[in-house]
């Protein structure tokens, strides 16, 4: 079945409309889990899915793109030339003067901060070049982000697992090691759970 769908799937991929794009990416995930083959014909679509300004398209594009990570990480060097658009992204995010309607407990989309975040762990893992470009957002998250709450707490928990595995500085390692400091004192036990996870 996935071999007769697969290029409609594509060409829906291509959509004017977000929501048949966000269902489309999300068919391409499920299409490429029973038939990674198909891995190669998706790549091409990516080149214009990532610069879409529509948050559900941009967290199925991203996602779309984990997977294909840890199906096989040959694939990691075709996603380093966006690491400059999904910086963008987290600034957006971060710095923008419109709040998305994704927000959640005071954090702006933390599901898909955390998705872009994993996808930096597997970009930056043994490159220093990208993990200089991606270092300024990654220090910006850890001081500016909203910790009372699990929105918060969860992204920092990507974060500090981001930053053990690019090739990151010193200072942003121990950035993430005073994160993880901070998780394992909070009274709360599934924090304290994730931290020594």
């Amino acid at each position: 079945m996935c071999k007769s769908v697969y290029m409609d799937v594509k060409r829906c991929m291509k959509s004017p409309s977000n929501l048949v794009k966000t269902k489309a990416c999300l068919a391409a995930l499920r299409i490429i889990k029973q038939m990674p083959e198909a891995i190669d014909d998706f790549l091409d679509t990516l080149d214009t899915l990532i610069y879409e300004k529509s948050n559900p398209v941009q967290m199925a594009t991203v996602t779309f793109m984990i997977e294909i990570c840890r199906y096989d990480k040959k694939y990691v060097p075709n996603f380093k030339k966006y690491v400059s658009i999904l910086v963008r992204i987290l600034k957006n995010l971060h710095m923008g003067n419109s709040a998305p309607d994704c927000e959640v407990g005071g954090v702006k989309d933390p599901f898909l901060q955390v998705k872009i975040l994993e996808l930096f762990g597997y970009i930056g893992h043994n490159n220093e070049e990208s993990t200089d470009e991606m270092s300024d957002i990654l220090a910006h998250i850890a001081t500016n982000t909203d910790t009372t709450k699990n929105p918060g707490n969860s992204v920092h928990a990507e974060l500090a697992r981001t930053i053990m595995r690019i090739e990151a500085s010193s200072s942003l390692r121990v950035m993430g090691i005073n994160i993880l400091g901070k998780f394992l004192v909070n009274r709360e036990n599934n924090v304290r759970y994730v931290a020594l996870n």
